[in-house]
């Protein structure tokens, strides 16, 4: 009797152990191509249970559940399965594809999933599916393809990105967001573009949120928000590798480019793992080299004559001739040593100012050319219970890169580190991290080159009575003594003076810009010291399921920027400056009218300690399902910005108008100190240094700068059309009040006394950020239409307009956009025998449009720009080849003025296991 119940008792257990220990697994395949499917959701119904296929196809996961159940397939491009089990053991699944048109899901317009065809707000989608079948080798550069998007590509390394017409290189007021962080460099503030993103292979999908987004995603989110996915190790998995080999500056000598064919490389690695149903972890690797574009823009900046009529000649992209002096004193003073001259002076000095600018230097041979970019990513994820994970995440980026502003900057050795911390529940997550920056050694292209010709040869030295400017005027008298035009006189005084100047490359010239740009800016160089950080904690809980009538999201963010350059950047000479900001947020949803009519609103609360009020912005909208798979949008939003810490503390260098070696540029602190000195609005230069008189001059009061806000209006409508036509329609009207713009003014008025060059007095000029009075209007349209051709082709057109009205014209707005713009895509992701062959082509066309930016202003020439690619998949070896171009035509274009003319590139990649 024991024994039996003893065996009986053995039973129970054996069997309960074996329901415990009961394994679901299989393979899924693509139905027509017979490929496995990587990365499809595999989920028991009404259970938390479930798997991703990995890059073989197969998935695996145990169940306490009795049989039979229910298994649900899922994948974007598929048709959604339901499979019955009766009992444990191997399922074959092969699934169908279907059109991905109107199925895509976002995150980021509300904080939440929904269908894009339902978003409240404009937003775009780039997939992993997109990035593979596109002939850019870079997908950050695909954003330019993107309805209503702009860009200024600054560097090979260093592009910025930008909606609603605000464009300019380094965008304070559009906001990155990476895998939940804020991708911003905590000095300066404006993403880094791709340089401490995603590497190539680990992007799950890119969303892009037009225009106004700060209820949401806090201060500088006027322009949009980037918003940047990563992939999952549980889901995403196996070892993945692509190579790409190519080759730009193809012709050497077209649109001035100095390089010849010059080789372009990345190579990127993933490997994914999933250890148990618990862990998974992954780790990218990416390295890109390559020859950068170079800015050759040679147009005047000081009037309509070249190097060979113009004296005071600066070119846009030439360095170091912003050193301009009017010469008159010393023909004054020539004339009172020999007034035999005086038929030859006379007539100059009667003319006016002659003023005459030093020789620059070109961007190529002066900034290095050598584009790098180093970035690594380690992710760790546990799951303490099926649906509560833990994340530990480090993500570093080393490269070189050129942005420009008030000047061109060569960010060499740049390093950004992001560390993040993450618990994540099914209505919750909490969230930490931290960005560390390391500015390098930053080339400011301008003063640097204007202190290199200083230490060179000195402007005028007072003690000898000598230097380049009495060089050139005893030069060009000589001259004109013996013959020779004033312009011909001019030429060859500037071969005199420049006699022994350094050629760039040059050991000596190599050695003195070394020597200025290592020495910070504090000290008479122009090395900035910028070691900031930024530290960030958050966490979001969704209310829906306690609240019944409906969808609640709120969340609280505290962030520390630590201000740390050394007095380079900010007013921190005695140590760190610390500036907070704290935030707390809401975002309310309900459908009513049987689900046709979908109302949200979102608030949230700011606090900067660097301003005394806080700021509340709102969102609301409504979408209402007209009919099926149609939907019209209504949003009004009230954004704002804080302004960046660098608006906020100081105003930077735009002139290191050295007349002796000793003479620098300051750097003002904006809110605190500036007031202090005397300024004057630098509108035209030699008005200003030709005036003794301050009163002559238009006085410049910077009050303390504010926040600017933008009340936006949209109305759009999105809608399917027989499964297989997707259109999106839309318009926009925005006011926006304290508009941060942008103005250049010196510190002392100018003199024409030759005693102020015995005294070394000079004018410093700087580039102040403040608010403008008047209110700024800006409006637009934009349409798309995306067209499924069945058999895998896909055609997109999308056309977008943007203007500006009440321009402040005292301000340098950065409004940088043509009035409009289109993008076409024409391409196949899979024909031929098993749908092995693949291409895709984009044409891009920008009309002519007037671009202003801190150092200068002008016209970037119309642009049309045809990329293209064709693929072929190696099925047995999980390959594909690649061989593709950027700029096919190799027509140079330009997306900013000063910024550098963007070639060809020709390529062939190599991709292993990429999905």
């Amino acid at each position: 009797m024991i024994r039996t119940i003893l065996l009986s008792a053995l039973c129970v257990v054996a069997m309960h152990t074996l329901q415990a220990q009961s394994i679901l697994s299989g393979n899924v395949r693509n139905s027509v191509t017979k490929e496995v499917v990587p990365a499809v959701s595999v989920t028991m119904k009404e259970a938390p249970n479930g798997d991703y296929t990995n890059d073989q196809g197969n998935f695996k996961f145990s169940t306490k559940k009795s049989y039979p159940v229910i298994l649900i397939f899922s994948s974007l491009g598929f048709e959604t399965k339901e499979l019955t089990v009766t009992a444990a053991g191997f399922q074959r699944i092969e699934l169908l594809p279907a059109s991905v048109l109107g199925r895509e899901v976002v995150v980021s317009a509300s904080r939440s999933v929904q269908k894009k065809i339902e978003s409240p707000v404009t937003i775009e989608r780039i997939s992993t599916k997109d990035i593979i079948n596109s002939p850019q080798p870079s997908y950050y550069n695909m954003l330019q393809g993107l309805k209503g998007v702009d860009i200024t590509t600054s560097s090979l390394t260093f592009t910025t990105v930008t909606t609603r017409g605000f464009n300019t290189s380094g965008n304070t007021n559009f906001t990155q967001i990476v895998d939940g962080m804020d991708n911003q460099a905590p000095g300066l503030n404006f993403p880094l573009g791709s340089a401490i993103g995603l590497t190539e292979l680990d992007v799950d999908n890119l969303e892009v949120l037009s225009g106004a987004s700060s209820a949401l995603y806090g201060s500088r989110g006027l322009n949009g928000t980037l918003v940047m996915t990563g992939k999952d190790p549980f889901k995403y998995q196996g070892l993945s590798a692509q190579i790409t080999q190519g080759v730009n500056h193809v012709s050497k000598g077209v649109s001035n480019d100095p390089l010849g064919p010059s080789p372009y490389y990345d190579w990127t690695v993933r490997w994914a793992k999933k250890v148990n149903e618990k862990f998974a972890f992954k780790i990218n690797v990416q390295y890109t080299q390559a020859k950068d574009w170079i800015a050759t823009d040679t147009s005047n900046t000081n009037g309509p004559g070249g190097p060979l009529t113009d004296p005071n000649y600066n070119g846009v992209n030439l360095y170091g001739s912003k050193t301009s002096v009017d010469i008159n004193p010393f023909l004054q003073g020539a004339l009172a040593m020999v007034p035999e001259l005086a038929p030859i002076i006379d007539p100059l000095l009667e003319n006016g100012s002659n003023y005459v600018a030093r020789t620059g230097y070109p961007e190529y041979g002066y900034l290095s050319s050598d584009a790098k970019l180093f970035k690594a990513n380690i992710e760790l994820r546990y799951k303490i219970r099926p649906r509560l994970e833990a994340i530990l995440s480090g993500t570093f980026g080393k490269g070189n890169a050129v942005y420009s502003n008030d000047t061109r900057y060569a960010l060499t050795g740049f390093r950004l580190g992001q560390y993040r911390a993450e618990l994540k529940a099914e209505h919750w997550f909490v969230r930490a991290y931290t960005s560390q920056e390391n500015s390098g050694n930053t080339i400011i292209a301008s003063p640097t080159a204007q202190l290199l010709n200083e230490a060179w040869k000195e402007s005028y030295n007072a003690n000898t009575q000598d230097g380049w400017y009495p060089q050139y005027t005893g030069a060009l008298l000589e001259a004109m003594a013996a013959g020779k035009s004033y312009q011909e006189a001019s030429v060859m005084a500037r071969g005199f003076a420049d006699q022994g100047r350094p050629e760039a490359g040059s050991p000596l010239f190599l050695h003195l810009k070394d020597s200025i740009a290592s020495r910070p800016t504090s000290q008479g160089g122009t090395l900035f010291l910028d070691k900031s950080k930024l530290y960030n904690v958050e966490g979001q809980y969704n209310f829906s399921h306690l609240i019944k009538f409906a969808e609640l999201i709120a969340g609280l963010n505290y962030r520390l920027y630590r201000l740390d350059s050394k007095g380079t950047l900010f007013p921190d000479t005695d140590g760190p400056i610390d500036v907070a900001e704290y935030s707390a947020y809401a975002h309310l949803s309900k459908k009513i009218i049987s689900d046709k009519l979908s109302l949200s609103a979102a608030f949230r609360y700011d606090k900067n300690t660097l301003f005394e009020k806080a700021r509340i912005t709102t969102r609301v909208s409504a979408v209402a399902e007209v009919n099926k798979e149609s939907f019209i949008r209504f949003s009004y939003q009230n954004a704002y910005s804080f302004p960046s810490n660098i608006q906020s503390l100081q105003s930077t260098p735009i002139d290191y108008n050295s007349y002796a070696s000793g003479g620098s540029a300051r750097l003002l602190d904006g809110v605190y100190h500036f007031n202090q000195y005397p300024a004057y609005t630098l509108n035209s230069v030699n008005k200003y240094q030709q005036s003794n008189n301050p009163a002559d001059l238009e006085k410049f009061t910077l009050n303390d700068i504010k926040p600017q806000s933008v009340d936006a209006f949209e109305l759009g409508y999105s809608s399917l059309i027989a499964k297989c036509v997707l259109i999106d329609v839309l318009g926009y009207y925005s006011t926006w009040k304290n508009f941060i713009g942008y103005v250049n003014v010196a510190n002392t008025p100018g003199t024409d006394d030759v005693t102020a060059f015995k005294d070394h007095s000079t004018y410093v000029a700087y580039n102040i950020a403040y608010n403008g009075a008047e209110k700024v209007n800006t409006y637009g349209y934009a349409a798309s239409v995306s067209v499924d051709l069945s058999h895998n082709f896909l055609a997109k057109v999308n056309f977008s307009s943007d203007f500006l009205k009440n321009r402040n014209n005292s301000q340098v707005n950065n409004f940088n956009t043509p009035n409009y713009k289109f993008n076409i895509d024409f391409g196949n992701s899979g024909f031929g025998k098993k749908e092995r062959y693949s291409f895709n082509t984009t044409f891009r066309y920008r009309p002519g449009y007037y671009y202003q930016i801190g150092f200068g202003s002008g016209t970037v020439p119309a642009s049309a720009v045809i990329d293209a690619q064709v693929s072929y998949r190696l099925l047995q070896a999980h390959s594909t080849i690649k061989l593709g171009a950027t700029n096919i035509t190799n027509k140079y274009y330009r997306t900013g003025f000063g910024s550098p003319a963007i070639g060809g590139m020709y390529y062939v990649t190599y991709a292993y296991n990429v999905f």
